[in-house]
């Protein structure tokens, strides 16, 4: 399958994984001290890996509930991306799939089912928007926009907060709390750049291939950081960053 056959693949999973949403009766449990899952991230994470496996055959999967496999092609899925949102009812979250050949990644699709807003991209496919809400065309502002979580609770690293406060005499701070979503913003123009630590693979990967294919960078930083943007802030980001997971 090209790059253009798994985005379509993806696209048309996201599609019919967010109507699930609209009858699912969310239960929540904890996750660990401070994260949480739902029944709609377990649900949709298994109607995803159905569509995904069965329109790819011998694909694998790498999910954030239901465990990982590897294969020449891998999909690497965020049911719901942002859950601590999403079970408080806030409007802040997405479904964020992406495929890698071989281990590079060449296609992301990430769908806020509140907006029905899809962002997509791939090798050879433009990113592009669709969406059937109000959009307004990104302007430019005297200071960056930065999109970033920094610090989380729990983190086990010193100088998050410093960082924190260097940002924000340089530059419009938000916090979002859904990585994908951050860093469909950022591919689309809504903010300049988007930061976070303490991320997996299922968080980055759709929103990485979006970026890279509207012009901007995204760098991975150590094992579970990354920076991704346009401009300057980029690599002031990314040189604190990692001086922080370092």
């Amino acid at each position: 399958m090209t790059p253009r056959d798994l985005l379509s693949l993806a696209v048309d999973s996201c599609v019919d994984a967010a109507k699930l949403l609209r009858d699912i009766h969310v239960d929540v449990s904890a996750k660990g001290t401070y994260d949480q899952v739902s029944s709609a991230d377990v649900e949709v994470e298994a109607f995803l890996r159905s569509a995904l496996v069965a329109g790819a055959p011998g694909s694998a999967v790498v999910g954030e509930e239901l465990g990982s496999s590897s294969a020449p092609v891998t999909w690497y899925v965020d049911p719901i991306d942002g859950t601590r949102n999403f079970v408080r009812g806030l409007p802040l979250s997405c479904i964020s799939v992406a495929a890698a050949v071989d281990g590079v990644l060449v296609a992301g699709c990430v769908l806020d089912p509140f907006r029905d807003e899809l962002f997509t991209a791939a090798v050879g496919v433009p990113f592009s928007v669709q969406s059937s809400g109000l959009v307004i065309t990104p302007g430019s502002s005297p200071r960056p926009l930065v999109l970033t979580d920094i610090p989380l609770p729990g983190s086990p690293y010193t100088g998050e907060m410093e960082l924190l406060g260097e940002l924000l005499a340089l530059a419009d701070v938000r916090r979002v709390y859904s990585t994908a979503l951050s860093l469909a913003w950022v591919a689309t123009g809504r903010a300049d750049a988007a930061a976070n630590i303490g991320v997996f693979p299922w968080d980055v990967a759709a929103g990485a291939v979006l970026v890279r294919e509207a012009g901007g960078e995204f760098h991975s930083i150590g094992t579970n950081a990354f920076v991704a943007g346009r401009g300057e802030i980029v690599q002031w980001l990314a040189q604190r960053v990692e001086g922080i997971v370092s």
